[in-house]
């Protein structure tokens, strides 16, 4: 489900995304567990490329996790780079639900796939 990209280190997790399932989310929640509890609050940057309508039904899988984890860790801002219409959904989808779901970010970003360094750029700088 996810692969841990090289970029991640400290409180910055920066993963690329591919089919949503639940073994895929319990391992994913278990290291946003490890490093909230070791830092407080971590920094997520989600790659999510070539997302079909498929890949982006598959993420059902993350209700039960969401609500079973989610207050056990704080993502403070949340990157996600992507280039199809079902990851940018998928994203709009969880901002507008920000406000009443427990593993939802205080800042987020969608970027295209074209501008990974900029979210990178923009999950490392705490002034923006």
């Amino acid at each position: 489900m996810f692969e841990i990209l090289d970029e991640t280190e400290k409180d910055l997790v920066v993963i690329r995304v591919g089919r949503g399932t639940q073994r895929g989310y319990d391992e994913l929640y278990s290291l946003l567990i490890q490093k909230t509890d070791e830092y407080g609050a971590v920094r997520v940057l989600e790659v999510v490329p070539d997302w079909t309508f498929s890949t982006f039904l598959s993420h059902v899988y993350g209700i039960i996790p969401d609500l079973r984890y989610g207050s056990q860790f704080t993502i403070s801002r949340y990157a996600a780079v992507g280039d199809s219409v079902w990851a940018k959904l998928l994203f709009d989808w969880w901002e507008i639900i920000r406000p009443v779901w427990p593993v939802a970010p205080n800042r987020m970003r969608y970027f295209e796939m074209s501008a990974f360094s900029d979210a990178l750029q923009w999950l490392q700088d705490e002034k923006i």
